[in-house]
């Protein structure tokens, strides 16, 4: 299949956004606050329905207690979900392909481009497996997802739990079965041995220090017992950094810890896409840019004393109240088809990420689409990413300015970064995947 246009890719990309937007009104209109802030404001302008105001509380609130439980086995949506299954089970058994279950924790799949668990299922799903995608939501009255692709059953998380022993146990043939437990969830290393019973090999993919999360208020849910549980039971396990290889070793006992870093799409790049840095240089960044990881008060000082540069700052979830200097533009999110138009225009993009052990375990996707992108890189102190081509790691804000200064005056090795971008493609880490189940067979 031939690489699409930018057209073709605009187009697509369009459709996707509007579909996840129809998803997020659709959750807000069926959520609880939105609801009651229905019946407060009929009550408000009607005397009758302010009359009628207790009667709409009260099944308001048993609705939202009924929504706090997951779907039944006899509703409708399991049964939905369950048949789903049985689809997926009959194109395995058809096509003789390999069958995955990923159990990744994330949200779901809107054909963007997303985290690894997603990048992983796309390459997948390109190389001709078929793929159970078991996704989070935040409540169990959210829409399931319309987008679809062949070979692709998406599932909540909560409906799946339910299901893993069903799934386990499936007639799938002599199909390769490959389980990738992609976070440490709280259960699931009970669930092992089950499927390793049936057949199927289990991969711990440790795509995250998940235990330092926790320690800035985020993977509330982090149970050290648990990730140590996983690694000893599964057949292998997956690590983006090296300094995540040498935690897991600790607990692997005689288990394999594998370092599996991340990647880029091989077609990344839109077609006839050029570098063309302005003057004066700009020098960007795309990503998450909540305080938790995003050093805010490093890449001010680092603003202040490269006051030559522009700065252009793409994402999400920035702190409120910033104070930034006059060269810097936060620019909010953008949509993943259009950073290349921001991105062309840069001469360095930079990783100023919190040093410690959250980023040491690190292996940031954006490196590699920065480097797809022709852009040499500088980042605070990120051992994964220290011998990649164009990229200076640094330890103090000091340091920081003066690769900056080189960076944007350099003209990147195209070739090497070439050789490195073809190394490092989801295509691969999808080909690594399905070899752990090819040249293992079907036993354990």
């Amino acid at each position: 299949m031939g690489r699409k246009t930018e057209t073709e890719q605009q187009l697509e990309a369009a459709r996707q956004e509007l579909e996840a937007l129809r998803l997020e009104f659709q959750r807000v209109e069926q959520s609880s606050s939105y609801r009651l802030g229905r019946l407060l404001t009929a009550a408000l302008r009607s005397p009758r329905q302010l009359l009628r105001l207790p009667v709409g509380l009260f099944r308001l609130g048993r609705e939202a207690l009924q929504l706090r439980r997951p779907p039944a086995p006899d509703s409708t949506i399991f049964r939905q979900l369950w048949q789903a299954w049985l689809g997926l089970v009959e194109q395995v058994n058809n096509e003789s392909a390999p069958v995955i279950f990923m159990f990744s924790g994330t949200t779901f799949i809107q054909g963007t481009r997303g985290n690894r668990p997603i990048r992983q299922t796309q390459a997948l799903l390109r190389q001709g497996a078929k793929v159970l995608f078991s996704y989070h939501r935040s409540h169990f009255n959210d829409p399931l997802p319309t987008w679809s692709a062949h070979g692709l059953v998406q599932m909540p998380q909560d409906v799946s739990l339910q299901l893993l022993p069903e799934i386990a146990q499936a007639d799938l043939g002599s199909a390769p079965k490959l389980f990738i437990v992609s976070y440490p969830y709280p259960g699931i290393e009970k669930q092992v041995e089950v499927f390793r019973q049936q057949g199927w090999k289990v991969v711990y993919d440790c795509r995250d220090d998940w235990e330092e999360f926790s320690k800035v208020g985020m993977a509330r849910w982090f149970d050290a017992d648990v990730e140590q549980s996983l690694v000893r039971q599964c057949d292998a396990t997956l690590c983006v950094s090296a300094p995540l290889v040498k935690k897991m070793c600790g607990f692997a006992l005689d288990k394999p810890v594998l370092l599996v870093p991340n990647a880029v799409e091989s077609d990344f790049l839109p077609v006839g896409y050029r570098r063309a840095p302005v003057v004066p240089p700009v020098v960007g960044y795309f990503g998450h840019l909540a305080d938790a990881w995003f050093d805010w008060e490093a890449f001010v000082q680092i603003a202040e004393a490269c006051a030559q540069y522009r700065f252009e700052i793409i994402g999400h979830s920035a702190p409120q109240g910033l104070k930034l200097p006059g060269n810097v533009r936060l620019l909010g999110p953008k949509p993943w088809h259009e950073l290349y138009r921001y991105a062309s225009r840069w001469s360095a993009a930079i990783i100023p990420f919190r040093m410690g052990p959250l980023a040491d375990g690190v292996d940031p996707i954006k490196i590699y689409e920065y480097l797809s992108f022709g852009l040499p890189v500088v980042s605070f102190r990120m051992p994964q990413i220290e011998r990649y081509p164009c990229t200076a790691t640094v330890d103090s804000v000091s340091d920081f300015c003066i690769e900056l200064k080189v960076a944007c005056s350099m003209e990147p090795d195209g070739q090497l970064i070439g050789e490195f971008i073809a190394a490092n493609s989801w295509e691969i880490r999808a080909q690594e995947l399905l070899n752990l189940i090819r040249d293992s067979g079907n036993g354990s």
